[in-house]
This record gives structure tokens, C-alpha cells and sequence, in this order.
């Protein structure tokens, strides 16, 4: 009788009930006003000491591409290509927020600036973890399912010095238009030697034609071809001006492209089409060139037939020429503008008021943690103290954990 009344009075000790948690914090509200005190002033003083850090912000609008084939391959394809931006001649929005990323600018802040020394560091790795944590680049994108592109990109940076968090903001912004400006002017040039090469090359096939058309006329006299026959040639020559447009803006492409991508896919498929087109009407031509042909030739199928091929490609190589010319200028007027690549919207600011830190949440912090440590070490010593006077086997495992959570060696026993 007397063990189920010490077991039933060791269970009502060990349990804890609200009266009881209020009973202790009452006990000891002298102790856990004191700590907390201590450490929220604690937290006050460590608030006060922190250095000030000023951020200085800017926003921009990305860069926007331009076709490498003005009024050319998006009108004859009916616009279906056009929307793609394909062939950019610029770089796009989002290839430009990965070279304001890259480490390479990273670096020349760092040597510009001489962070090295501002951060008490020589090792770069560190330095450029440094100057990651404290620069911010945040996007916004339109809105919509799938890929969205972007609206505009805002940049900051965190200092201790405003004036150079303010310098920092305006080099990146520097740094970013001076390298896709530095970019796009050698696509220009790229695309430039692509197309004169296909310049030059038209060039040399239009007088070869004429040549040997002139030839063909001083030895056999001049002869015309029937209307029928030039609106055929017009239409071929019309579709060989669009293979050959496609022809650079495939070339284009393969420069910053795998031949797997479907843009690419899509414009090889066309030019297969148009070639088959091609093929065609040429078959039709030699196929009927006595009809085609005036009289005598009508009588001659052989010099019908290279006549009207002789005359087929002066009109072919006149038309490409009509195509690649207007293509060739612009590209040479690409290499020549040296306009801004992005568009401030707002420029870097110099910061009046700190960033951080932030006092009051410091202060915050500092006494919830001083009431959680303060309620912590009462409950702990109530709970001891409540073990001690019941010798409870919680007690005793308890005392055990504290006994060999101590870093020091056991002695041995006596015997």
C-alpha cells in the first residue's frame, strides 16, 4: 500500500502543469528580468558599433535585337519568321544578364576599386564571394505561361562608403554596355565578311553570265524570249534571292547555334522547299525553251536551250545582287553606329540613409533570445530541483547525461 502511495506522489511530481510554469517564471522574474536586460542592452550596444552599409541602386532596359536582314528574309517568309528574332546582329536581353553576372566584370571592380584592401583580403576567390553577396541584380519579366522575356533588369550595391556604392552601380552599368556593345560590333563584323564574301562572290558569277550571254549574242545575233518565258525566269530568280537571303541568315545562325536547334531546323527546312521550287521551274525552262524562244531559234533546240539558261542567270545574279546589296549596306552601317546598348531608366543614386543594420531588429532579436535563454535555464532548474527532492528516475538518468556529456576523464574506481 505504502509503494502505490510513494509511486502515485512520484507521478504528481513529475508532472508539470500551467500553475506550475507560472509559479516558476514568478519565482525567479527577478532572474529573467536581469538577463534579459543584460543582453537586450547587449544587443543595443552591438547595434550602435556595427559599421553602416548604403546601398545604391539603378535600373535599366535590356538590350534589344536587331535582324541582321532588314526588310528581307521576315517579309518574304510572310513574317513567320521575324517574331523569332533569329539572326540577331545584337545580343539578347538574356545573354546580356549573364555577361553582368560573369566573373570577368567581377574582377575588374575588384582591381578598380581596390577591394582587396576594403575587404582585408588577397585572396580573389574570397573577394569575388564577397562582392556577389553584395551586389543584388533582380529581374522582372512579363507576364504569361512558359518563357517570359524581360521587361527590365534592376542592379545595387552594398557598401560601407555611399559614395562608392554609387561608383560600383555606375561601373557595372559602364562595364555591361561597353562589353555588348564590344560583342555586337563583332557579329556586325562577323555577319559583314559573311555577306560581302557572298557579295563578291554574286559579283563575279553576274559577270561571268554577262560574258558569256555577250559571247553567245556577238556569235548567234540578239534574241528576246516570250513574256511567258520571262515571268518564269522572274519567278526563279525571285526564289534563288530568297535561298541565297537564307543562305546567310543559316550561315549567321550556325555561329551561335547547334544545327539541332529548331530555328535552325526551321530555316533549312525552307531553303529544302525553295530549292525544290528552284529546281522546278528550271526544268520547266529547259524543258521549254523552243517554245520560249523567237524564231530562229525555235528551229535550233540546243542554242534555244543555252540561250535560255545564259539568259536565266544574268537575271538570277541580277536579282540575288538586288538582295545581297541593301544586306551588305547595312551591315556596314552596323559597324559604324556606336550608340548606348541599354537604356538607364533610373541611374545609380547616392544613398543618404543606411541600409543596414537594422537596430531595431537587432534589438528584437536580442530580447527574444533572453527570454527563450532566461525561461530555459528557470524551467532547467526546476526541473532539477523538483528531481532532487523526488530522487525520480528521470532525475537520475539525467544526472547520468550530464555526467558524461563532461569533458573529462572518469577516475578510476578503488577497490
Amino acid at each position: 500500500m505504502s509503494e502505490q502511495h510513494d509511486n502515485q506522489v512520484k507521478q504528481d511530481d513529475s508532472k508539470v502543469d500551467l500553475l506550475d510554469i507560472l509559479i516558476a517564471i514568478a519565482k525567479h522574474k527577478f532572474f529573467i528580468a536581469k538577463l534579459v536586460f543584460i543582453i537586450t542592452f547587449i544587443a543595443l550596444i552591438i547595434s550602435l558599433l556595427w559599421p553602416h552599409t548604403y546601398r545604391s541602386s539603378a535600373t535599366f532596359l535590356p538590350p534589344k535585337q536587331t535582324s541582321v536582314l532588314p526588310g528581307g528574309l521576315g517579309g518574304i517568309l510572310g513574317g513567320q519568321l521575324g517574331g523569332l528574332g533569329m539572326g540577331s546582329t545584337q545580343l539578347n536581353a538574356e545573354a546580356a544578364l549573364n555577361v553582368l553576372k560573369s566573373r570577368t566584370i567581377r574582377e575588374e571592380l575588384i582591381r578598380e576599386f581596390e577591394l582587396n584592401e576594403v575587404y582585408g583580403s588577397s585572396i580573389m576567390e574570397e573577394l569575388l564571394l564577397k562582392v556577389q553577396n553584395n551586389t543584388n541584380i533582380s529581374e522582372s519579366r512579363e507576364g504569361g505561361f512558359g518563357f517570359s522575356p524581360l521587361v527590365y533588369i534592376q542592379i545595387s550595391f552594398d557598401d560601407r562608403e555611399p559614395e562608392r556604392a554609387q561608383q560600383v552601380v555606375n561601373f557595372y552599368l559602364a562595364k555591361l554596355d561597353s562589353s555588348v556593345q564590344n560583342i555586337n560590333r563583332r557579329y556586325a563584323q562577323d555577319s559583314f565578311d559573311m555577306i560581302n564574301m557572298r557579295y563578291l562572290q554574286n559579283q563575279a558569277d553576274l559577270e561571268r553570265a554577262e560574258l558569256a550571254l555577250q559571247e553567245f549574242q556577238e556569235q548567234h545575233g540578239i534574241f528576246e524570249v516570250e513574256e511567258q518565258a520571262r515571268i518564269l525566269i522572274q519567278n526563279i530568280a525571285q526564289l534563288k534571292a530568297k535561298e541565297t537571303e537564307l543562305d546567310v541568315q543559316i550561315s549567321v545562325l550556325r555561329q551561335t547555334i547547334s544545327d539541332d536547334q529548331p530555328d535552325l531546323r526551321n530555316l533549312l527546312r525552307t531553303r529544302t522547299a525553295i530549292q525544290n521550287q528552284i529546281d522546278e521551274l528550271m526544268r520547266r525552262t529547259d524543258e521549254g525553251a523552243e517554245q520560249f524562244a523567237f524564231f530562229p531559234l525555235q528551229n535550233l533546240p540546243e542554242l534555244a536551250v543555252e540561250y535560255m539558261r545564259l539568259y536565266r542567270e544574268v537575271v538570277i545574279q541580277n536579282r540575288v545582287l538586288e538582295a545581297i546589296y541593301p544586306q551588305l549596306q547595312y551591315q556596314e552601317m552596323m559597324l559604324q553606329v556606336n550608340s548606348a546598348n541599354i537604356q538607364v531608366v533610373d541611374a545609380p543614386n547616392l544613398p543618404t540613409y543606411k541600409e543596414s543594420p537594422k537596430r531595431a531588429f537587432i534589438v528584437l532579436g536580442g530580447m527574444l533570445f533572453a527570454i527563450f535563454l532566461s525561461l530555459g535555464i528557470v524551467f532547467y532548474r526546476e526541473i532539477m530541483e523538483r528531481g532532487r527532492n523526488s530522487d525520480s528516475e528521470q532525475y537520475r538518468k539525467l544526472n547520468e547525461l550530464i555526467d558524461h556529456l563532461k569533458f573529462r576523464k572518469s577516475k578510476p574506481q578503488e577497490s
